[in-house]
């Protein structure tokens, strides 16, 4: 999958936790506020998803694992969709990684004349 379709994904899950919280009985305002923030980090990466480094990943994965600890205690739907935006992250995280630790691919053999 490409980034932006791993950041559009990593988006989408937010999104659909921050529609959950919006259905509950009682809405939590502190589970809004988390979800918002990590969304407008997904958000912003993908604006610039051409040029995502690991370092833009590895700090928005932090900051969606520290709203997923904090959340921990009220469990929801909320707390799926941050574990699927999670796990979007860390594979597009690998797969850059992937890209950057890959041998530039061999020169083409010279033309027989």
């Amino acid at each position: 999958m490409s980034v932006k379709g791993q950041l559009i994904a990593c988006r989408d899950a937010l999104m659909a936790g921050m529609r959950a919280t919006s259905r509950v009985a009682v809405p939590n305002e502190k589970i809004e506020k988390l979800l918002r923030a990590c969304l407008d980090l997904v958000e912003h990466l993908s604006g610039q998803s051409a040029a995502v480094t690991t370092a833009e990943v590895e700090t928005t994965l932090a900051v969606l694992e520290n709203a997923y600890a904090e959340l921990d205690s009220e469990q929801g739907p909320w707390t799926v969709a941050l574990k699927n935006a999670i796990g979007r992250l860390r594979a597009l995280r690998l797969e850059i990684d992937a890209k950057v630790a890959a041998p530039p691919p061999p020169p083409p053999p010279p033309p027989d004349d």
